[in-house]
């Protein structure tokens, strides 16, 4: 591989030319520039890591924080596209991304300690506990990060507007007829749980629907098993009393729901509609094809590698603490 030194003795001019041609400094002209840049490419040269880490104060590398503690694997259809989206953002821009573990070689070390062994010039908080004292200490030590998972004063969030996506859907059903509208939660622990359940009752306000606290049910977990048990209560209703309309605050949720009810002799959407929330990849491929709020899961993942590597080099930015994406209601034929 070829070294600095070797570019200069193949085209006979000094070292410190090559470096300034290679590295944007004064005092090179655009003729030699372009030589030593077209040369360097031809070779293939690779400047050296702990070089460039010594001059720039960057290691061109980003830390993920994706906390497999919360039983969230990185097959989640949501957070797997927005961590996709956000490394080929950040890989556009010359960086690299690694994922931020706790034990490294059989050393236990904090979020921080591995931070800074790694030289990580930022890090995405993708799933965290918030209360994660590692989580706290990184976050308070002024290294960059951004997240789109939690809300906290001291990090800049990305995430869908989770009131007004849940709203829509509500608004949607009642334009179908629907006067009986129940929602199916997320855990209640979850930022996206408690913003959609409170975008559900607000919607109902807006127009003119008494909410009903034996039309919401509680799924544990954002997955099939926990949608699928999470509407036994609503089975137990009299048959004229049990919602006409259900609002389901994950698609992954929702394929659990439709399994129990088919089970249950409902037909969809003529017995019960229902409406979900993500557009995951297969959900227009459900039996009937479900109706859902679309997360523009590029657009989060973009707008997370944009805001962390303006804030990596030191760019002006605004004061807001927060960039809430509109998610898009996707008709199909549940509804």
């Amino acid at each position: 591989m070829k070294t600095i030194y070797d570019i200069a003795k193949d085209l006979k001019v000094a070292p410190s030319t090559v470096s300034k041609a290679l590295n944007g400094g004064p005092g090179v002209s655009e003729k030699t520039r372009k030589k030593i840049v077209r040369y360097a490419n031809k070779v293939r040269y690779i400047p050296n890591a702990n070089a460039s880490r010594l001059k720039t104060k960057r290691s061109y590398s980003i830390g993920i924080i994706y906390s497999e503690s919360l039983n969230i694997g990185l097959e989640h259809h949501f957070f797997s596209r927005v961590i996709q989206s956000f490394k080929d953002s950040v890989e556009k821009s010359g960086y690299e991304i690694t994922f931020v573990i706790k034990n490294l070689g059989n050393i236990e070390m904090t979020f921080l300690e591995f931070c800074r062994h790694k030289q990580l010039d930022g890090v995405f908080i993708v799933v965290a506990e918030p209360s994660d004292p590692d989580l706290i200490e990184l976050i308070a030590s002024g290294i960059p990060c951004v997240t789109t998972d939690m809300i906290d004063d001291n990090v800049f969030t990305v995430m869908s507007d989770n009131l007004h996506g849940s709203k829509v859907a509500v608004q949607k059903l009642f334009e179908a007829g629907h006067r009986r509208i129940g929602h199916v939660s997320g855990p209640v622990d979850s930022i996206a749980g408690v913003e959609r359940l409170v975008g559900y009752r607000e919607g109902l306000k807006e127009v003119g629907l008494e909410g009903n606290e034996d039309y919401i049910y509680i799924a544990k977990e954002f997955n099939f098993e926990a949608g699928y048990f999470a509407v036994a209560n609503m089975l137990n209703l009299p048959e004229t009393e049990r919602p006409t309309a259900l609002y389901i605050c994950s698609d992954d949720i929702a394929l659990g729901v439709l399994k129990r009810l088919k089970e249950n002799g409902y037909k969809i959407p003529r017995d019960i509609a229902l409406i979900g929330f993500d557009d995951i990849p297969f959900a227009c491929h459900f039996e009937p094809p479900l109706s859902t709020m679309r997360q523009d899961t590029q657009l989060l993942g973009e707008s997370t590698a944009t805001y962390l590597i303006n804030k990596i080099e030191g760019k002006d930015m605004d004061d807001s603490k927060e960039l809430r994406i509109k998610p898009i209601y996707i008709q199909r034929e549940s509804v």
